[in-house]
């Protein structure tokens, strides 16, 4: 009688134990981390929320603002593509002395380039950017008080960025910061003492179809 009840004891626990390995197997494996999406050619686009903070003479007349930028290109593959861009510059004239005082303008432009992606994993890369394109300024002339006249049309521009992007395990979405110089003749001063160079930097959001 003891050793029936031991028999049954025995096999009570072991049916208590396979059950909670079968249910405990299954959620052990939902908490591993889904491979990443295979990577295939697309289309892409992005866009960036940051600052550009001027350099040279213009720093003595705007400090660094609210700056914005959308791009779409094609990814030919894992590590390169080409895109094209809109972006503006939201800037005053808080730092120059008066008079007119202070007055707001925008800086903005279209341009186009390549971008790489130097992978450091499979879901970190460091993205390259290499850019020209042309700016110009709405500025109601207030800069022309302050020697840069040189707004009213389209002038050359050029730049590159660098950053560190995470993708998700669906491919799709992408988050970057990025941040480098870039060259605007569009604000160059008119003595042409010092390049017009400033520092971009930015948040950006990355969809891939």
């Amino acid at each position: 009688m003891r050793l029936s009840r031991a028999v049954l004891a025995t096999l009570v626990v072991s049916s208590v134990v396979a059950v909670v390995a079968s249910v405990a197997e299954p959620r052990a494996h939902a908490l591993e981390p889904p491979p990443p999406a295979p990577w295939k050619p697309g289309p892409d686009v992005d866009g960036t929320l940051g600052m550009y903070a001027p350099l040279g003479r213009l720093q003595r007349v705007s400090s660094p603002a609210e700056w914005m930028r959308l791009t779409a290109g094609y990814e030919l593959a894992s590590w390169v593509g080409f895109f094209a861009s809109f972006d503006a510059a939201f800037l005053s004239t808080d730092r120059a002395n008066p008079p007119p005082g202070e007055r707001g303008y925008v800086l903005w432009g279209f341009g186009g380039g390549a971008r790489m992606g130097l992978p450091l994993g499979t879901r970190w890369r460091i993205p390259v950017r290499l850019e020209i394109g042309a700016h110009k300024v709405d500025d109601q002339g207030v800069l022309a008080t302050y020697g840069f006249s040189h707004g009213h049309s389209f002038g050359f521009s050029y730049g590159a960025m660098i950053g560190l992007e995470w993708r998700a395990t669906s491919r799709h979405f992408g988050l970057a910061l990025e941040g480098g110089l870039r060259n605007d003749a569009a604000v160059r001063d008119d003595a042409g003492t010092k390049p017009p160079f400033a520092v971009l930097a930015g948040i950006v959001i990355r969809y891939t179809l």
